[in-house]
């Protein structure tokens, strides 16, 4: 299904989102320069409101692909968010048997790490995306050629490379939250046997990254729309799939884009359609990624406007205030520019503002749940 591909394709943006000369810059066009990091001084907006209990957060997906662009994808997430997603494909080749590090690798972590001492109030989200969008999660993505793309997760080569991947995020970043696997109930459905050998690969990558990183939340992530069984395949709902990373999950993190699902406008998505979370989970919850588009979406009934995206978003912070949900990351603070054409094209206008800076309508009601304080413990 066409809707399944882009919405797995899309994420596959962040793995090469930092610009495509291989060495990142070390300055950002927009805004004043800092003289403490790599990206431009940002002030954030003035407290004021009722306290709030759920962190808000973006991608760090650009809305160019130039190196400055995602550089000012963090000073946005700094400015006007409390956590940043990183999401990206293992270099699979730097971490098997006699690869090392590369210097795209290492350039990378450089940067990113600086981005993130530069600005120290954001929280790190930081999401191991192991499995290919364009065939909606049903293999590997990226493997080199000398791997069997039909082997994945049961070749040892692959196990190797993504726990010792996962062991580097762990060391290098120490992230607040790591995702070890991207909407991984997708597999389930389509490749059965990759999703089996996935569990066991995903149990002995949590206890690495535990031995690394003790005080990093780790679990994976859930498609929401295909847990239902509304997108691609039809199926009745598979919360028990849960229950598969028991006792290895410290949280449970959805995706969720009703306006790919069954919805065809903000109104028609279902009263319990985020409460029902806490009936199948009673700890912790996030809202891993998240969007809604502004425009009329290509080859949908949907019939997208700013008015409906606002909507969607004024429902959704409180809605996930009041269930006390920990996280929503909103996938875009900017339209991303470069998704124009191909399966990606469906998420042109999801973004709060457009690729140009200027703010939708949305982008009032995030800043007012932004300039709320986030409550302490």
């Amino acid at each position: 299904m066409a809707i399944v591909a882009a919405l797995a394709a899309f994420a596959a943006f962040l793995s090469v989102a930092c610009g495509n000369d291989g060495e990142p810059s070390a300055t950002a066009t927009a805004g004043p320069s800092s003289t403490d990091g790599p990206g431009p001084t940002v002030v954030r907006p003035e407290s004021a409101g009722d306290p709030r209990n759920t962190m808000l957060g973006f991608s760090s997906l650009p809305a160019e692909r130039t190196s400055d662009s995602y550089i000012q994808a963090f000073a946005t997430a700094a400015q006007y968010a409390d956590a940043v997603l990183v999401q990206r494909t293992p270099p699979w080749e730097d971490f098997m048997a006699g690869g090392q590090v590369s210097k795209q690798t290492a350039d990378t972590t450089r940067l990113e790490t600086e981005l993130l001492d530069q600005y120290a109030n954001l929280k790190l989200f930081y999401a191991i995306d192991p499995t290919d969008g364009v065939v909606q999660r049903s293999r590997a993505a990226n493997l080199p050629p000398s791997i069997d793309p039909a082997a994945g997760f049961t070749d040892g080569r692959v196990r190797d490379a993504f726990i010792a991947y996962a062991a580097y995020v762990a060391k290098n970043y120490q992230p607040d939250y790591l995702g070890l696997g991207v909407e991984v109930n997708m597999t389930f459905e389509r490749a059965p046997e990759q999703f089996e050998a996935f569990v066991t690969l995903y149990a002995e990558a949590y206890d690495v990254v535990k031995g690394n990183s003790p005080r990093t939340k780790v679990f994976p992530t859930f498609q929401l729309e295909d847990l239902e069984g509304a997108f691609g395949v039809v199926h009745p709902p598979r919360w028990e799939i849960f229950q598969r990373f028991a006792g290895r999950m410290d949280l449970l993190a959805v995706s969720t884009y009703p306006f790919l699902g069954e919805a065809r406008s903000a109104a028609d998505v279902r009263p319990d359609y985020y409460s029902q979370l806490k009936t199948h989970w009673d700890g912790e919850i996030m809202i891993s990624e998240t969007g809604y588009a502004s425009a009329p979406v290509e080859g949908r009934v949907t019939v997208g406007t700013e008015t409906d995206q606002q909507a969607y978003v004024e429902r959704l912070l409180r809605e996930a205030n009041e269930l006390g949900f920990s996280m929503v990351v909103w996938f875009a603070a900017l339209d991303p520019a470069f998704a124009s054409s191909g399966a990606t094209v469906v998420f042109k206008d999801i973004g709060l503002r457009k690729s140009d800076g200027s703010n939708k309508l949305a982008w009032a009601t995030w800043e007012e749940w932004v300039r709320r304080p986030l409550k302490t413990d």
